[in-house]
């Protein structure tokens, strides 16, 4: 085993760990996005996942840019949008546009991220 420097990703053992929980927040975002798909309750956890993703992908950029799917994001996106613009009515309107408006901001960062590969 090689060590090449002082991060603890910086060791032949350590180096693709963060893919893991890059992957692992990916598929928690695509599970969100299934149930988004067809509820109608005002809650959800797609966000915490957007975040998270965020998180690593900017600690992790090329493993980030790797695994994520630019085309997975805009479905993610468009889901949310359609979720939000079904149950608003639903979600307390002190906090309906601050939902809306972090969800955008997510979604905008996150948009600077993936690739277009379909692998």
């Amino acid at each position: 085993m090689r060590i090449f420097g002082v991060k603890a990703e910086d060791n032949d053992a350590a180096e693709i760990e963060n893919a893991r929980y890059i992957n692992l927040a990916i598929e928690e975002i695509n599970k969100s996005n299934e149930w988004l798909k067809s509820t109608d309750k005002p809650y959800q956890v797609m966000l915490t996942h957007i975040e998270i993703l965020l998180i690593l992908a900017r600690r992790f950029p090329v493993n980030a840019n790797l695994l994520i799917k630019q085309y997975q994001t805009k479905e993610w996106n468009e889901t949310f949008n359609e979720w939000f613009n079904r149950c608003e009515r639903k979600i307390p309107s002190k906090f309906r546009g601050g939902i809306k408006e972090n969800a955008d901001e997510l979604f905008d960062e996150l948009g600077k991220y993936g690739n277009n590969l379909r692998y």
